[in-house]
């Protein structure tokens, strides 16, 4: 397969290879319907199962992975923000922005001022002591990157934070006939 070239209205010179590798057929975005969850620790295997469904025929190491650290995330939305007290709610996002990479994205319900980060104020027996604390190392060390924005910026107030990760996919692993929305199920 070779490149294609063309000129955009704009007289730029555009070419493109196509990622034979990734894929046998074209690549195309997707997004799935956003999940909201009561902020409750018991909601943790409703929102494992629903990422199990949500990514059915992607690999199992994937769907495992995403798994585990959405459990973290929401875990850290409820135990962190207002998202755990009475009436607050978590909202979970997945899309496939590129044809190697799943974005996961957990947001809280914010009235807090702590900031996701991974403690690095322990040693290696700390670490291997802790009881809590290390849902952002499993992130860090299971996603290709990972980060967090305000929902609504403002200077003053937090009124939520939006964190993100995104999963490596393998060639091949993005199931045929994947729709470019997937519905709630």
């Amino acid at each position: 397969m070779g490149s294609r070239t063309w000129t955009t209205p704009w007289g730029h010179c555009m070419s493109a290879k196509p990622r034979s590798s990734f894929s046998s057929h074209p690549f195309h975005s997707t997004r799935w319907e956003p999940r909201i969850y009561p902020g409750r620790l018991s909601q943790a295997s409703r929102v494992r199962a629903h990422i199990r469904r949500d990514l059915a025929g992607f690999p199992d190491d994937t769907v495992d992975t995403v798994q585990l650290c959405c459990s973290e995330l929401f875990a850290n939305a409820v135990a962190y923000t207002a998202s755990g007290e009475e009436g607050g709610e978590v909202v979970r996002r997945m899309s496939l922005h590129r044809p190697d990479a799943l974005r996961l994205e957990v947001t809280d319900g914010g009235w807090t001022d702590r900031r996701p980060a991974v403690p690095g104020d322990r040693s290696d027996h700390d670490w291997a002591e802790a009881e809590g604390q290390r849902g952002l190392l499993l992130l860090s060390a299971c996603a290709a990157a990972w980060g967090y924005f305000q929902v609504l910026p403002h200077s003053t107030l937090n009124l939520g934070l939006r964190v993100w990760a995104d999963f490596p996919i393998g060639p091949g692993g993005v199931p045929a006939g994947l729709e470019h929305y997937v519905f709630a199920r």
